[in-house]
């Protein structure tokens, strides 16, 4: 779970070298995003007996990177990523 946090992390860090082409806008992401999500990573599974990837994904997603971004583009990029690395299929 760590592990495709931090690569989440950096594949959404990654794409603002990209300019216009990674992102419509320069967004602030930034190493006490992955932090502050890393703590609240460790408290999700440390209260559930299963990782509940749906609520995980949701507070990624929306409100800790999500909370960056104002593109409705952009936001379904990032939703998607989070789709694809935050799984059971770990």
């Amino acid at each position: 779970c760590l592990f495709s946090l931090c690569w989440f992390h950096a594949i959404v860090s990654g794409r603002r070298r990209f300019g216009q082409q990674g992102w419509s806008r320069k967004y602030s992401f930034n190493t006490g995003d992955l932090v502050i999500c890393s703590n609240v990573l460790r408290s999700y599974l440390d209260a559930n007996p299963i990782v509940p990837w749906d609520d995980l994904r949701y507070i990624f997603g929306e409100i800790m990177y999500g909370g960056h971004i104002t593109d409705a583009w952009d936001r379904r990029t990032c939703n998607t990523y989070l789709q694809e690395y935050q799984q059971n299929g770990l």
